[in-house]
């Protein structure tokens, strides 16, 4: 037994290896032989960093408040029709999000001229930007959190309800609270995939226009554009992106595990 223990050990530590090895031959290439010093940490890729990580924290705070009730109700109610729809924007190429938005604000359509004669514009823009992180990113994030209500002991539920109370009254005031940690790591997984999101954004909103990032474009398409133009530059731009990743999980790591020992959150 103890030695089927260690073999699974040993072999979960190797598989593990296998799939960050692609990023360790990035970081060391991306900062040795390939290593760009006007790339590495300079104005354009920070920026691009800057605009993906703001982005990406915007959709998720929409997420959260948006689609968590959702993810609730497909944990105690499962339906499959429902699950479908949530699953449809993982299951098909990205890009077809990005042309889905472009076509929706086209004054060509119906909602399109809507949205135009109101001046909201997907194309180039924060909104576009926006919008497409939050359609991507959310199906992570509420499959998550649904198998996370799903772990909840349901006699706590029941017996609140026995008492008279409306099952939206349980979820907000008893289930609520006790899923802040459920929604800090389903969040954080989900701000994760939309740091890494390509598809959509290149079709939609390849830069943004106004603000803070005028003419800024996120970081994977920053590193796209680099790829085309000066490979070496690419290497490194993936590898400093990627060192900003690890910053940001080891910060999110720590700061659920001080949460967690606080009692400020149960998972």
């Amino acid at each position: 037994m103890v030695a089927t223990s260690r073999l699974f050990k040993v072999l979960s530590f190797f598989l593990s290896i296998l799939l960050a090895i692609p990023i360790i031959y990035l970081v060391i290439y991306g900062y040795g032989p390939f290593y760009v010093k006007s790339v590495a940490f300079g104005k354009q890729l920070i920026s691009s960093i800057e605009l993906s990580y703001l982005a990406s924290a915007v959709a998720v705070i929409v997420i959260v408040i948006v689609f968590t009730p959702l993810a609730y109700f497909l944990a105690r109610y499962k339906n499959p029709l429902i699950e479908s729809i949530v699953d449809i924007p993982a299951s098909i190429p990205h890009p077809l999000v990005g042309i889905a938005l472009v076509f929706i604000d086209s004054p060509t359509n119906i909602v399109g001229k809507f949205l135009t004669s109101h001046g909201i514009n997907f194309y180039y823009s924060y909104t576009g930007l926006f919008l497409a992180l939050i359609i991507v990113s959310a199906p992570i994030y509420i499959r998550s959190m649904q198998s996370f209500f799903e772990s909840l002991p349901l006699h706590y539920e029941q017996y609140a309800m026995g008492l008279g109370h409306s099952e939206l009254g349980v979820f907000f005031k008893m289930v609520f609270p006790m899923s802040i940690g459920g929604m800090v790591s389903s969040g954080l997984t989900s701000m994760a995939r939309a740091i890494s999101e390509f598809g959509s954004i290149a079709i939609v909103a390849p830069f943004v226009q106004g603000w803070i990032f005028n003419g800024d474009c996120v970081a994977s398409v920053y590193i796209y554009n680099e790829y085309q133009t000066y490979f070496n530059a690419s290497i490194t731009a993936s590898a400093t992106l990627i060192v900003f990743s690890l910053i940001l999980l080891a910060t999110a790591r720590i700061s659920r595990y001080v949460l967690i020992r606080k009692g400020y959150i149960y998972y």
